[in-house]
């Protein structure tokens, strides 16, 4: 087993950095690295509290738990994008967790572990016994809270505990582990497989432990591709060349420091940062990628601890006490970290994603709602609207993924004009739109708050705060009756039956699993929600899903209706089959 080699340099009441190594890697030394992990990232958590800065994903994560909690559905979300899958489709064990035990508390627990995991994985899989890459690896983790990506730190931790479980030669344990953080997260998986395919390329004696953990493992990863099958919904996430120059880059520099690295064998860090690399760049290339710049997260976890490994090289020193890889891992640390520092630092962003600066528009949100419609808010650049309009009870027309806009709300991605942003709303069941006039909004909303100021689509309603309200023209309700087909422009209009009556729908209960409403005549109406296989009519009628991803009513008489979401084993194996065109 290599181990660094460290210069004895006398230090206070004698003691050397060479003991200090020694005793740091004793089994006293991990419980003091375990401590000192966890007592950082409470710190840091408490400070964010104090300091009212939330993570970056806090919104998000903080409604998904309190839709558990209100005892709403896991499958299913209608106040973002028009509806969507819920929990199910990200991970659910976190969420669950929380409902009982505090999320701050989960990931301070979770977070502590992880560099003791990656410092055993290390040293009983690659037989490399240095302690301070881990160390590196605890300031990550207490930086990383400005993420705010609670599911994925508990699922990291789970999937590193595995391996480093696996690494002692218990793959069975070692699945299991990793079986629960698929379902917290699949990230934390996918953030690993560097390291596992490393393993397997560059350890023949790790291979049978691997199968047998696979083996152990694929039913939990079956069932986790069977549910992402079950519950798929379309999803674009970004995919930006300038982030995987910054991917590539790491992985490029890492190469060259393995290349010249005097500390460990050589081979298997060439292979894992080549593997990185390509793994990056096939992310990139496939059309409509899962990853993304998500592919990016091994590098924002591991990058300096990777590059700490191999800071002893073989190259000339241009330092009196140190190596010329510090250049290196001075600037990739600085890249790595410089999210994370901008977050802590930016107050402009921070009022924002405050109750009190949300509380005008709900004020006048409780006067304006009506459950025929959807509210729209112009998107900040932090997103807390998604959190705070949909637990006061309103539905928006969009939410906090990026990725779920490709369900309805593809067209903020590419140019569009007034025309294409009124169609849009109607399309959506808006009526009302609120559109904040201090703070920074998001990249893709800015052209909004011009078309709302200009265009005669849209009338001024009122100021509530920093928020300027407007009213849409001509706003169509979420139920609408289809225009009956005509040979002539001026047979097309309202839907009337022979007895006169107009027909119209109207919603008098508008809930996650559970949608009431009720018509004046029988008919096909447009309901402007997602189309799911799992919607059920409760009355005569059917359901049928429309090409816009919305749902076609076929009534067959007037009165009052229910439509629930209703997932059972058996209509999700039938989603399955028609899945496979079975």
């Amino acid at each position: 087993m290599s181990s660094p080699v460290a210069e004895s340099r006398p230090g206070p009441r004698g003691l050397t950095f060479v003991a200090a190594d020694s005793w740091l890697r004793t089994r006293r030394g991990l419980v003091a690295l375990w401590l000192a992990t966890t007592a950082a990232v409470a710190v840091v958590t408490v400070l964010m509290q104090l300091g009212g800065v939330p993570g970056w994903d806090d919104a998000a994560h903080a409604y998904k738990v309190l839709l558990l909690r209100d005892g709403d559905s896991v499958f299913w979300d209608t106040y973002w994008y028009g509806g969507g899958y819920g929990a199910i489709t990200y991970g659910f064990v976190f969420y669950w967790l929380a409902q009982y035990v505090s999320g701050a508390l989960i990931v301070i627990l979770a977070a502590g572990t992880i560099p003791l995991s990656f410092y055993l994985y290390q040293r009983d899989m690659w037989r490399i016994d240095d302690v301070w890459p881990a160390w590196g690896l605890a300031l990550v983790m207490a930086l990383y809270l400005a993420h705010g990506q609670d599911p994925f730190v508990l699922a990291l931790a789970l999937t590193l505990g595995g391996l480093a479980l696996l690494a002692r030669g218990r793959p069975l344990w070692a699945a299991l582990s990793v079986a629960v953080g698929i379902f917290a997260n699949p990230m934390g998986l996918v953030v690993v497989v560097p390291f596992v395919l490393t393993d397997l390329i560059v350890r023949p004696a790790a291979r049978r432990r691997y199968v047998l953990w696979a083996a152990a493992l694929s039913p939990a990863v079956v069932l986790r591709f069977a549910i992402g099958l079950a519950f798929s919904e379309p999803g674009s996430y970004l995919n930006e060349t300038s982030q995987l120059m910054v991917f590539l880059g790491f992985a490029l520099v890492g190469l060259a420091m393995a290349g010249v690295n005097a500390a460990h064998p050589r081979r298997q860090f060439v292979v894992l940062f080549l593997v990185y690399g390509a793994l990056c760049v096939g992310s990139f290339v496939t059309p409509g990628s899962p990853l993304g710049n998500n592919i990016g997260r091994f590098f924002m976890v591991f990058g300096l601890p990777l590059l700490l490994l191999l800071r002893r090289t073989r190259l000339r020193r241009p330092f009196r006490h140190g190596d010329l890889a510090w250049v290196a891992i001075v600037a990739f640390g600085v890249l790595q970290l410089a999210t994370v520092t901008s977050h802590f630092l930016n107050a402009v962003e921070r009022p924002q994603t405050t109750r009190a600066y949300f509380a005008p528009a709900l004020a006048a949100a409780r006067e304006l709602y009506d459950p025929d419609y959807r509210f729209h808010v112009v998107a900040l650049r932090r997103h807390w609207e998604a959190l705070y309009f949909p637990e006061a009870g309103y539905p928006i027309a969009r939410g906090w993924y990026r990725q779920a806009d490709a369900i309805h709300n593809g067209f903020f991605y590419s140019p569009y004009n007034a025309d294409e942003y009124v169609t849009w709303l109607r399309s959506m069941g808006v009526e009302y739109i609120f559109s904040p006039t201090e703070g920074p909004l998001d990249p893709w909303s800015r052209r909004e708050s011009r078309l709302l100021e200009s265009s005669p689509a849209f009338t001024f309603v009122e100021q509530a705060g920093v928020w300027r309200i407007y009213r849409l023209l001509d706003a169509e309700p979420i139920l609408v009756p289809e225009r009956p087909q005509a040979d002539d422009a001026d047979a097309a209009g309202p839907a009337v039956s022979a007895a006169g009556t107009q027909a119209r729908g109207d919603i008098g209960f508008f809930g996650h699993e559970r949608l009431i409403f009720s018509v004046t005549r029988p008919g096909t109406y447009w309901l402007k929600v997602t189309s799911s296989p799992y919607w059920v009519l409760e009355g005569p009628g059917e359901v049928e899903p429309r090409p816009d991803r919305f749902m076609d009513l076929h009534l067959r008489r007037s009165g009052t209706y229910t439509l629930r979401f209703r997932v059972t084993p058996a209509k999700t194996l039938e989603v399955l089959a028609g899945r496979f065109g079975l």
